[in-house]
């Protein structure tokens, strides 16, 4: 496992000017945040830059599957810092959004990869409950915006034999009659469930972060045990090494630098290793979640402990379906 773990895969390309618009998707608007001294806006609109990074529609469709894209994500941080911190409520809606999303999403690819990011920033935007709802919005949403345009500044790869509607169809409802095609919801409704219960009984500002952290390890692909404890790890030590950067309280262009060199690095680590991807990702949230606040040593002690607590839950349900299958 150990080999597999530090693997540094070369398979992908990932050309340059990829990894510089990542950069400045993140950057610009931390930089205008530490200009005009309004961080907390600036930090809604980097997490829209980040919710629609990486997105590579191709052909005539990209616009369309950008923009697309952008409005579920949106409406994802929307209804995340809507019901965030409403107890049972938030329970009730993220766990049974997630559901619906996690079965659709097996429609195609397109709709795959934007409930991924939809269940992903509807949790993470229950940790904004305390904020303006309207104010997350447009901010969220003018970050995407600014990911669209810079997107379509970057080149796209070439367009593949589509499949038409109605066999996309019969496949996805083919799909619905066998376990595969419930099996990212059966791995991820369970620890997504309990950890919702537990952050509303364990009464701490950061609890979220159990739910986050389940939805970061389950994945709809890469669902074998390897790379569910590659993103445990690297998750992990993404919480430390986010919680010294915020206890360190840098100075602001020292925000900026960080976020756009780690922002820079997702494409290629994401493409290279999958625990690296997801140790500088990690700290990049946690940056983001905390810009313009100065949490106390106790708060970063928490976030590892509901980091841990969430990376067990969720690794469980695979534990379970690889033993159902060697049985």
């Amino acid at each position: 496992m150990t080999v597999n773990v530090i693997h540094w895969s070369r398979d992908t390309p990932v050309p340059p000017a990829r990894l510089l618009t990542a950069a400045v998707a993140m950057a610009v608007p931390v930089t205008y945040g530490v200009a005009t001294d309004h961080l907390l806006q600036a930090s809604f609109a980097a997490l829209g830059a980040l919710a629609l990074a990486s997105p590579r529609p191709a052909g005539s469709a990209r616009l369309v599957g950008l923009g697309a894209t952008g409005l579920v994500v949106t409406s994802a941080a929307c209804l995340g810092a809507l019901v965030g911190g409403h107890g049972w409520v938030a329970v009730a809606v993220v766990v049974g959004v997630a559901a619906v999303a996690a079965v659709v999403g097996g429609f195609n690819r397109w709709t795959a990869d934007s409930t991924t990011r939809f269940i992903t920033f509807l949790v993470m935007a229950t940790g904004l409950g305390g904020a303006d709802t309207w104010e997350v919005t447009r901010w969220f949403a003018a970050g995407v915006v600014w990911a669209i345009v810079l997107a379509l500044f970057t080149a796209a790869p070439a367009p593949g034999p589509r499949a038409t509607y109605p066999q996309l169809w019969r496949r996805w409802w083919g799909m619905m009659h066998r376990f595969d095609g419930w099996r990212y919801a059966v791995q991820l409704l369970p620890p997504l469930a309990i950890a919702s219960v537990i952050g509303v009984y364990w009464h701490q500002q950061k609890s979220y972060w159990i739910a986050l952290a389940v939805v970061i390890v389950v994945r709809r692909r890469g669902d074998s045990l390897l790379r569910a404890t590659e993103r445990c790890l690297g998750t992990c030590a993404g919480v430390l090494i986010g919680g010294a950067l915020v206890l360190w309280v840098p100075p602001s262009w020292a925000i900026v630098a960080v976020v756009g060199v780690l922002a820079g690095l997702r494409p290629l680590l994401k493409e290279r290793n999958y625990a690296a991807y997801a140790t500088i990702m990690t700290p990049l949230v946690v940056l983001l979640m905390d810009l313009g606040r100065t949490p106390e040593l106790s708060t970063v002690g928490y976030r590892l402990i509901d980091t841990v607590l969430g990376c067990l839950l969720a690794i469980i349900p695979t534990l379970l379906l690889r033993r159902r299958h060697v049985a």
